[in-house]
């Protein structure tokens, strides 16, 4: 009878870990809205992308990168991105996921192969789809907000 109430005791205590845990993700009544951290879109405490990640596709300028996650589920990724002035080439290593961007500072020049190019400035967005192979000029302090659709 002991070994009983010591289970249940347990069992008690591992429910209202979970609970809290589920709670403090999704609420105690289900998802809840993700604030998005302003410092991090502001360019504070960005995380270094190491400087070859992109160095396969690099064709002008040098390649600073930071990075922050702001939300990471399911289906979608929210991050920030910054970037000193550099420009990559799409070609041999196309983009894998569809993408939502906001440009937030600099200027971005996407150039598509046959040589139309697209400038965006800060408070301009635009949709990247899946298999885009032209290049990114990034001018300036450029930093976007981006969201990702998980493969």
């Amino acid at each position: 009878m002991k070994a009983n109430t010591i289970m249940k005791s347990l069992l008690r205590v591992v429910l209202f870990g979970f609970y809290t845990f589920v709670s403090s993700v999704y609420g105690a009544d289900g998802p809840a809205p993700v604030r998005l951290d302003p410092d991090k879109i502001a360019g504070l405490g960005l995380t270094s992308v190491p400087p070859d990640a992109y160095s396969d596709i690099l064709v002008a300028g040098e390649l600073n990168m930071n990075v922050a996650t702001l939300f990471d589920g399911t289906e979608l990724r929210v991050s920030i991105f910054e970037s000193t002035p550099a420009t990559t080439d799409h070609r041999t290593r196309p983009t894998d996921v569809d993408e939502f961007v906001t440009v937030l500072s600099g200027k971005l020049i996407l150039t598509e192969p046959n040589g139309t190019a697209h400038e965006f400035y800060p408070g301009e967005s635009f949709v990247l789809p899946i298999g885009y192979t032209g290049t990114w000029e990034m001018q300036g302090n450029y930093r976007e907000l981006v969201v990702l659709m998980k493969k």
